[in-house]
């Protein structure tokens, strides 16, 4: 059985748990397309200049049966040769990325509601300036959150010690006994009542363009809107608009539309926005995490077990 590996892995842990395995480092993209010709397993650990090139790849590897990816976004993967085949993709979603991004985005929210992001474009000492007044604690607000997977169970535990009431919206509601979770059907409820909301789902055709002019109607005028899953669930050009005109209060995004942002975009100009260049996923001990999950479903796929953290070919994540 073999593995092509791109990146880095515990060699020695693998091979504990699958004696036959033969391990194939890729150096290089030549290299990977040469030891995928045999290969049933292929772990992704820098996706580098495959996002662009899936379908060729799949064509390279015709007995492949596993494939891992190190990022928990796989949009760019989803062409129609993988859906079609019967290829299993693993990602990085849930314990490995979950964490990070719900501390960056309660870092996104903290710099707004304590006026940090604000003051300090002032580069000056001034306590009576608006930017000082206007902070407010979190204790007793409301957090939304769109989408309940991993980050979004990490939020609401993060969001419960800063004592806020938590909601969550997602496609199949379940009682976990701690956070009220709605339905799509509530999605503009939970928006009137939120007092932060943060988007955590993935981009596909259902949550494309989600926060539309009539989404940010219905939230409250100082309430804050926090991304970090996709830029494309939000419509840039409406939010803009809602920035401009105090129809919300504030904005901490770490995923826009189009990425990069360019230098020149209205987006930047809007004073009470925070943007962050697609950082939330960064982290030393995402490698670390990650690892144990290829670790874990390695065992499993030996033993014929399901797999971890694995994409709904249906649903798109």
């Amino acid at each position: 059985m073999r593995m092509v590996l791109r990146g880095s892995l515990d060699k020695e842990a693998a091979l504990r748990i699958a004696p036959d395995l033969e391990i194939v480092q890729a150096e290089d993209e030549e290299a990977l397309l040469a030891a995928s010709a045999d290969a049933e397993i292929a772990v992704m650990m820098n996706m580098g200049w495959l996002r662009g090139g899936f379908p060729a790849y799949l064509k390279r590897a015709p007995h492949l049966r596993w494939f891992h990816c190190s990022s928990a976004g796989v949009d760019p993967l989803l062409c129609p040769e993988f859906l079609s085949s019967d290829v299993v993709m693993t990602c990085a979603k849930g314990s490995p990325i979950g964490p990070l991004l719900a501390e960056h985005a309660f870092a996104l929210i903290l710099s707004l509601t304590r006026g940090i992001a604000a003051h300090a474009r002032l580069n000056r000492w001034d306590s009576g300036s608006d930017e000082a007044q206007s902070a407010y604690e979190l204790g007793g607000k409301t957090l939304g959150i769109v989408g309940y997977g991993g980050v979004g169970t990490a939020l609401a535990r993060r969001a419960r010690a800063f004592d806020m009431d938590v909601l969550a919206v997602r496609r199949h509601p379940q009682d976990d006994g701690e956070t009220p979770q709605w339905g799509m059907n509530r999605f503009e409820e939970m928006l009137q009542r939120a007092d932060i909301v943060v988007v955590t789902v993935p981009h596909t055709p259902e949550t494309e363009g989600l926060f539309d002019a009539k989404a940010f109607s219905m939230m409250k005028e100082n309430a804050l809107l926090i991304t970090v899953g996709r830029g494309q669930t939000v419509q840039t050009d409406a939010l803009v608009d809602a920035l401009n005109k105090g129809s919300i209060g504030g904005a901490g995004l770490d995923v826009v539309d189009p990425e990069p942002l360019p230098d020149n975009h209205p987006l930047w100009s809007c004073p009470n926005a925070i943007i962050t260049p697609h950082m939330a996923g960064n982290a030393p001990e995402r490698a670390g995490r990650n690892q144990e999950l290829v670790l874990e479903n390695l065992r499993r796929y030996v033993a014929g077990q399901p797999l971890l953290s694995t994409v709904d070919k249906t649903l798109g994540y």
